[in-house]
């Protein structure tokens, strides 16, 4: 890899590295909870084969339609607090069902366990899913959720997560974070930035960003390494992961990147080149007929 692409992180004589017990928490610590009243939620998001998407955060996790954030469901004490963007709830058949008191853009809807089947029932979800439909949230998170919906159930690859951030990242992201199977049940980490072919950030920024990245998780790589078989492990307890069968995996090292283009060939075609000569794994999609 080229090093004259290297991110802030390197540079940076403020940026200390953190060792802390939870730098980064991407699990739930009442597991049991989750598992229990949610159970239900889980089977009807599978159903779906990868429109809907449950991503398990720090105590807490996100529903995703289509790459989008559908709802936010946040652990409380005898209770859970969902967030809802105000574009999705307004008008929606959940507001003429449910009380929330609006926060900024979103609305928050306090609940109990035994509301929670009549929340996130079927046709509310379909119905929040439909308001989503009518914004236009952007062509690259179509194609972000489209990779992660036809790479499900694969033992070669697990896309275990996706907008990876925490503190030491200052509110940069990470597109989507894959495992990559080394033999049997011990995997590496993949670091997949996402880009459609039009978007200016491959003429020189994608490649500054994906070495940040991999350098990050390198130096904190006890911390994503503990985080992450954690994150699996709920994930199977869920039945989030069909396959691989594996009820527990180890990440070792290296870490590794790629960049996945999609679309858009013309534009693309000399950025693709470009990284290929610097050492960077390339992925591109197109839509040849």
């Amino acid at each position: 890899m080229n090093n004259r692409y290297c991110w802030r992180f390197r540079n940076d004589k403020n940026y200390q590295p953190n060792y802390g017990k939870h730098m980064i928490k991407r699990f739930f610590t009442d597991f049991s909870r989750i598992k229990n009243d949610f159970d239900f939620l889980v089977k009807i998001i599978n159903n779906t084969n990868g429109e809907f998407d449950f991503a398990i955060r720090e105590d807490y996790f996100s529903i995703y339609y289509k790459g989008n954030s559908l709802a936010k469901v946040e652990i409380k004490k005898e209770r859970y607090r969902v967030s809802i963007h105000k574009n999705f709830f307004e008008g929606s058949i959940v507001s003429n069902k449910f009380k929330g008191t609006q926060s900024n853009v979103y609305y928050v809807i306090e609940l109990y366990k035994e509301k929670l089947h009549s929340f996130f029932q079927v046709k509310h979800l379909k119905n929040l899913a439909s308001k989503i439909k009518q914004e236009n949230n952007g062509e690259e998170i179509t194609f972000e959720q489209a990779i992660i919906t036809d790479n499900r159930n694969r033992e070669e690859l697990i896309i275990i997560d996706r907008q990876i951030t925490e503190t030491q990242l200052k509110r940069k992201r990470l597109d989507l974070l894959a495992l990559k199977q080394v033999k049997d049940n011990k995997y590496q980490f993949l670091i997949l930035e996402v880009k459609l072919g039009n978007n200016p950030e491959l003429k020189d920024e994608v490649e500054n960003q994906l070495d940040g990245y991999i350098n990050h998780i390198k130096t904190n790589f006890k911390d994503y390494k503990q985080c992450y078989e954690k994150n699996y492990l709920q994930k199977k307890g869920l039945a989030l992961i069909e396959t691989p069968n594996f009820s527990e995996i180890e990440i070792v090292d290296p870490v590794d990147g790629m960049i996945i283009i999609g679309g858009y060939s013309g534009i693309a075609e000399s950025h693709v080149e470009r990284l290929k000569s610097t050492g960077f794994k390339v992925k591109q999609f197109k839509y040849e007929i």
